[in-house]
């Protein structure tokens, strides 16, 4: 399936969920990420086993820490 992140178009796998796309991006800080895609926005992306559809668009917004 295709997916956009940060604006670009990927290919990836069937299935791949939201923690195992923020886990290949290979994120500095992926506590302190929020995930937005087409459906909403994920606070906490590690925790969440939510798989990623065909044609979604995700986009990494990083806070600072809290």
């Amino acid at each position: 399936m295709h997916i956009i992140v940060s604006g670009k178009k990927r290919k990836v796998a069937d299935g791949l969920t939201v923690a195992q796309l923020l886990n290949s991006e290979k994120n500095d800080l992926p506590r302190y990420v929020s995930v937005v895609t087409k459906r909403e926005v994920l606070i906490d992306p590690n925790d969440q086993d939510q798989a990623l559809q065909d044609g979604d668009t995700v986009e990494f917004i990083y806070r600072g820490e809290s």
